[in-house]
């Protein structure tokens, strides 16, 4: 390399890899969405339901009903899909693919200001080729736009690490407060990563400055959500009435009963659960559906009171669950295809985790120099998710906003095995 920066050749090596890259991702999330048995055709969690609502009655709720049981954000970039009708699975397949693209490529430039050079390839590759990021492209879900505007935000703070620019600053606010209102799973991370720049900055005024303005940009993304919910619910709810349910989901009886007496990695249907919720639940207004979500955070409190031992216990299952490198098995009677694909996504993950432990432990060790920006805070994003996800209902597919984090730490653990190899060998001879 030149002093006046790269040579022409390796610039342009440079942009054939990155054409390279971005097309063969535009490639396998297409053809994942072809091949997906009814890809896109289910709503598991009702937000194209919500999307057809706003075009048929101007709402987000139910006719004219008004709800904040789900973040905006996701159903809001889903309404030109749906509007299309006929066309609007081909309209959201389009949607995920042109985000996958650009996680991938956020992927790469976080690598790249992490300094993670040529293998930041490594870090983007990850991404395009992750199984869980590919199967939640074929689902009408949050993931696919979570793990976007996660790897967005990381880019611009690691940005602001080196350059000590505001409007850096005020870019990676944005992009976490449009995470916040896809996934209020973002909320404990940007109050965190608020925080980060007081810490991580040498300077006061600098510190005051770069914190203020990712902090305020947050507040104003969010803001309009808040507003519209003091309008409609007589409070400023800055996540959602769904947070009550999903604490319920990982801490009641039937939940507890089932890690008891159930073989270990057995599925749990919530079927009982849901019945005796429904039949409890009050939901049609705004004010019922506040009533609905306190009750439900009271119920799962009174189930972690009586049983303490086992919410610890359930604690740790959470845990597990977040960070398993092997799909569960959901069906009994299961096909050797179907069991194969699930040891390879277990082999897959077992060692772009392994290597992200090392990627991890060798960037804690600077957490306080601010070229470090972008490693504290991808680090700090597993470590706010987790903590979430230890109360909160948790999957594999709840890992998902992470993935490019953990792939640009899987990275950097490649990196250090490779130089140590390197070494090694260097030594022998």
């Amino acid at each position: 390399m030149s002093k006046d920066g790269p040579l022409p050749t390796q610039g342009l090596l440079e942009k054939r890899t990155t054409l390279a890259l971005l097309l063969a991702t535009i490639i396998v999330r297409t053809v994942s969405l072809v091949l997906w048995p009814d890809a896109l055709a289910a709503d598991p969690d009702g937000y194209r339901a919500i999307a057809e609502n706003l075009v048929q009655h101007q709402t987000f709720g139910n006719h004219d009903s008004p709800t904040a049981y789900r973040p905006p954000l996701y159903p809001l970039l889903l309404v030109p899909c749906v509007a299309m009708a006929s066309n609007s699975r081909l309209a959201i397949g389009a949607l995920h693919v042109a985000l996958g693209l650009a996680t991938v490529w956020f992927t790469y430039r976080l690598g790249r200001t992490c300094g993670l050079e040529r293998w930041a390839w490594w870090a983007a590759l990850l991404v395009a080729l992750d199984p869980i990021l590919l199967a939640q492209s074929a689902l009408v879900m949050t993931e696919t736009l979570a793990a976007f505007l996660a790897v967005a935000s990381l880019v611009w703070i690691a940005q602001t690490g080196r350059s000590d620019r505001v409007v850096h600053a005020l870019a990676a606010g944005a992009f976490a407060g449009l995470a916040i209102l896809c996934r209020p799973t973002f909320l404990p991370w940007a109050c965190a990563a608020g925080l980060l720049f007081l810490v991580a900055k040498p300077a006061a005024m600098a510190k005051a400055r770069l914190s203020l303005a990712f902090v305020g940009a947050v507040a104003v993304v969010v803001s309009p959500w808040a507003v519209r919910n003091q309008i409609h619910f007589g409070r400023p709810i800055v996540t959602t009435t769904h947070g009550g349910y999903t604490l319920l989901l990982a801490n009641n009886p039937f939940f507890y009963e089932h890690l008891r007496r159930a073989p270990w990695g057995t599925v749990w249907r919530s079927d009982a659960l849901d019945r005796q919720w429904s039949a409890e639940m009050p939901r049609g207004s705004p004010r019922e559906e506040i009533h609905a979500d306190r009750l439900a955070y009271a119920k799962a409190i009174q189930a972690i009171r009586n049983e303490p031992e086992m919410f610890c216990y359930a604690c740790l299952v959470r845990i597990g669950r977040l960070f398993s490198p092997l799909p569960h098995q959901t069906v009994a009677e299961e096909s050797m295809a179907r069991r194969l694909s699930r040891y390879a996504v277990g082999i897959w993950y077992t060692t772009v985790l392994a290597l992200a432990v090392i990627g991890a432990s060798v960037a804690a060790r600077r957490w306080r120099d601010p070229s470090s920006l972008g490693w504290v805070s991808c680090l700090l994003l597993v470590v706010c998710f987790t903590a979430v996800h230890t109360l909160y209902w948790t999957d594999m597919r709840m890992r998902a906003p992470l993935m490019p984090a953990i792939a640009a730490f899987a990275a950097a653990g490649t990196r250090v095995l490779w130089d140590l190899t390197n070494r090694r060998k260097v030594l022998r001879k």
